[in-house]
């Protein structure tokens, strides 16, 4: 199929340019007074006595490395004087320049307020330099740099211009002291200045910008044929993705635009030439053919392998012709900071792309890195490198396609716009079938196309899908979970509010399917979600026989259960308060023999089910419902729990008579054999220990680990110091407190079950 790519691109090409990406001419001028803060007045053609006065109390110029500002005269070697330094005056000088500036706009291809903005007085003597590099964006509203070269005598010195594939070389030196040769280029043109071979070279810089950026640039030429035929393009293309969904065409153009530009100038009104001549053609196209269309910046950054290919006896690995890129490891592909023809912000999230919707396809492959990073072999990790390339584009769909453009950002971008609908349905009046419902359903559609994943929650979509009474996407939720598993215990409430929404019948059977998957994997979510429904159903509980069984097999406890697993792995398998609540409350519900059966598990069990930490929370928690205080399980577990408790409450409960503590100190090395002695002792309440520190730490350790009711501090007078060790009541104070909370315990579950 012949796609929409290189037919639409091939149809702008005929667009007319205003304009070019430089502007170049000689202006006649009486010369100006040109004084300069700490030399004075300086005469023109300048004398080599003041170029002398001149660098003293100029700088040596920086240039721009990504984020850095750098001083290197390998790169930049010339002078610079700040233009607050700087005072021009004469007669004429104001209407001189004013006349360099017109026509600079006009050979530009832009109109309005145009002004400039002294920034530098460049000074270049001999051997004086700057490599291809780019101009930054220095004031709001700049969009090109203005080089004005007063009367001096050298040679050498060109100006060169890149822009993409056109280059030219100016020399703006003038042998007529009344003249002055001037250049003006867009900001983002590469352009470099060569080495001066003789005298030097006095540059006055200036910053273009727009003093009323709302004013739009000149209009092109009129383009009836090409906009007719972008219009036809346009119309197919958008009627072929509606008709004939077909994954080879795009859901939208990107046509990559010839100048560079910064986020703050990104917009219609400030497009350079060519740009502002294709943009017009398409807006119009656009609107005729039911199109949205954006300005934004296509971005593409990378991460790999480097090698350094360089010689190993320089100093310097910072050049990046010595590196070279091994592979791409990682690519992030993304469009952003999007701008709508009327100047108002867009709403538009970050959105993916692919290579085929680029206008022409090739235009991809051109795309040339805006900064390349590398970073040297550093231990263990190899030379790596980063590597952005950036570009301004126009980005065309159908406004039919307005909800899947959308979606393609991924649900946690699009989650608002559809909760956004949802309220805004709401707060119309629930209307079926309105436009409001219309999009929020389309929306969904895309949704489950592209995001659905078991394991991310779900919880906001479900709610979305109850909330709009999406009958047919609630269906589609459940089937999939039941081919892909229940793993997300935080959704099962909003899982369990769209089971009402359905047949009950096909609810069973997707949870039954779903807990063969996931139930040895996620017990607690599975408990979680069969306690929800065995409430929310609790007539029909009973249907859920085949689930509760499936997970009753994989309940954590017995080791055999889990023959894949090492001893080590199978001890740190725990049960939770929650998964024993949620079984128990779901077991009944469905078949009280299994809920029984389930118990006698638990509490056969318990170094995975402690009395103390799991059980008696969970006989606390449902003896409060109400519901559920009286289910024979839990009447069960709570004669289970108030015997556990009575056994301890009737052990004695009284503070050491002595000073001897239990002593079970498992090390046999000098200093633990003493610090076992020192707890049978009955009559030492302290104990010293002189000894290097690892003997000490040691010794401490062992206290530790044995909950040892000892008390330790270090004297640090002498060498070496010494540990002193106090018998306290630790022991007996903690048997006071959990014989208050014992009774607590009691008091709460044995006034219920009397």
């Amino acid at each position: 199929m012949t796609t929409i790519n290189d037919p639409l691109f091939e149809s702008l090409q005929t667009v007319k340019r205003p304009g070019n990406f430089y502007a170049t001419g000689t202006q006649d001028i009486f010369l100006p007074q040109l004084e300069v803060a700490g030399v004075g007045r300086i005469a023109l053609p300048l004398l080599p006595i003041q170029l002398e006065r001149l660098i003293t109390i100029a700088e040596q110029a920086p240039y721009g490395r990504g984020s850095e500002t750098l001083i290197d005269t390998e790169v930049r070697r010339t002078w610079q004087i700040d233009g607050q330094q700087v005072t021009l005056k004469g007669k004429h000088w104001t209407q001189s320049l004013a006349k360099i500036v017109d026509r600079c706009a006009t050979g530009l291809g832009v109109s309005g307020n145009v002004q400039a903005e002294l920034y530098k007085l460049l000074v270049y003597d001999a051997g004086s330099f700057f490599i291809k590099h780019r101009d930054t964006e220095k004031i709001p509203g700049m969009f090109a740099t203005l080089v004005i070269v007063l009367p001096s005598e050298y040679q050498g010195g060109e100006l060169v211009i890149k822009h993409k594939q056109e280059a030219v070389t100016l020399d703006l030196h003038r042998d007529d002291a009344a003249e002055v040769g001037y250049a003006a280029f867009y900001a983002d043109c590469v352009h470099e200045i060569l080495p001066i071979t003789q005298g030097c070279r006095l540059t006055l810089i200036f910053n273009l910008f727009r003093a009323d950026k709302q004013l739009p640039l000149p209009k092109p030429p009129d383009y009836d044929q090409e906009q007719a035929l972008v219009t036809s393009l346009l119309r197919n293309w958008a009627t072929s993705l509606t008709d004939e969904p077909d994954p080879e065409i795009p859901l939208k153009l990107i046509y990559l635009l010839e100048h560079a530009y910064t986020p703050a100038e990104l917009g219609f009104d400030a497009l350079k030439n060519a740009d502002a001549a294709v943009a017009e053609v398409l807006l119009a196209a656009a609107q005729q053919a039911d199109c949205d269309i954006h300005l934004a910046l296509v971005s593409v950054d990378e991460y790999g392998s480097a090698e350094y290919a360089g010689d190993y006896r320089r100093h310097r690995y910072d050049d990046e012709d010595d590196y070279e890129i091994v592979e791409v490891d990682e690519r992030t592909e993304t469009i952003s900071e999007w701008r709508r023809p009327d100047g108002k912000p867009s709403p538009l999230p970050v959105l993916p792309f692919s290579e085929h919707e680029f206008c022409p396809i090739s235009a991809y492959d051109n795309i040339e890195p805006d900064n390349i990073q590398f970073q040297e072999a550093t231990g263990n990790a190899g030379a790596s490198f980063d590597r952005s390339y950036q570009a301004a584009a126009l980005v065309i769909w159908p406004k039919a396609l307005n909800l899947a453009i959308i979606s393609q950002a991924g649900i946690n971008a699009t989650l608002p716009v559809l909760q956004d609908l949802c309220q805004r349905w709401e707060d119309e009046g629930r209307i079926s079938n309105s436009s409001l419902w219309q999009e929020a359903h389309t929306l969904i559609t895309y949704l489950f196309r592209d995001t659905f994943t078991s394991h991310r929650s779900d919880r906001e979509l479900l709610i979305c899908l109850f909330r709009l009474r999406n009958i047919a996407c609630i269906k589609s939720y459940w089937q999939k979970l039941s081919k892909s598993g229940f793993y997300q215990i935080e959704d099962q409430a909003a899982l369990v509010q769209t089971s009402s929404l359905i047949p009950w019948p096909s609810v069973v059977d997707s949870v039954e399917k779903a807990f063969i998957l996931s139930a040895t994997k996620a017990q607690e979510a599975c408990a979680a979600l069969l306690a929800g429904l065995s409430v929310a159903h609790t007539i029909n509980a009973s249907d859920l026989i085949k689930s509760a069984q499936i997970l009753a097999l994989v309940l954590p406890g017995d080791p055999h259960r889990f023959p894949e697993l090492q001893p080590w792995q199978r001890s740190q398998i725990m049960g939770s308060t929650q998964l024993v609540s949620d079984v128990l409350t779901s077991f009944s519900a469905i078949n009280a023999e299994l809920a029984n059966d389930t118990l006698n598990y638990f509490l056969t069990w318990p170094t995975v089910y402690n009395v103390d930490t799991i059980l008696v929370s969970v006989a606390l928690l449902l003896t409060e419902s109400e519901f559920h205080r009286n289910l024979p399980v839990v009447k069960k577990l709570r004669t289970a729990v108030i015997t556990h408790i009575n056994v301890r409450v009737a052990m004695a409960l009284e503070p050491p008579k002595d000073w001897q503590r239990n002593s079970k100190i498992s090390c046999k090395c000098p200093d633990c054999t003493a610090l076992s002695a020192f707890l049978s002792e009955p009559t030492q309440s302290t104990w010293r220990l002189k000894a290097v520190e690892a003997r000490r730490k040691h010794v401490e350790l062992s206290i530790s680990r044995h909950a040892s009711d000892i008390d330790c501090r270090t004297q640090r007078s002498g060498s070496p110091h010494t540990l002193v060790c106090t018998k306290n009541q630790a022991s007996y104070e903690l048997r006071v407190t959990q014989r208050k909370q014992d009774l607590k315990f009691l008091s709460s579950l044995e006034d219920v079950s009397l």
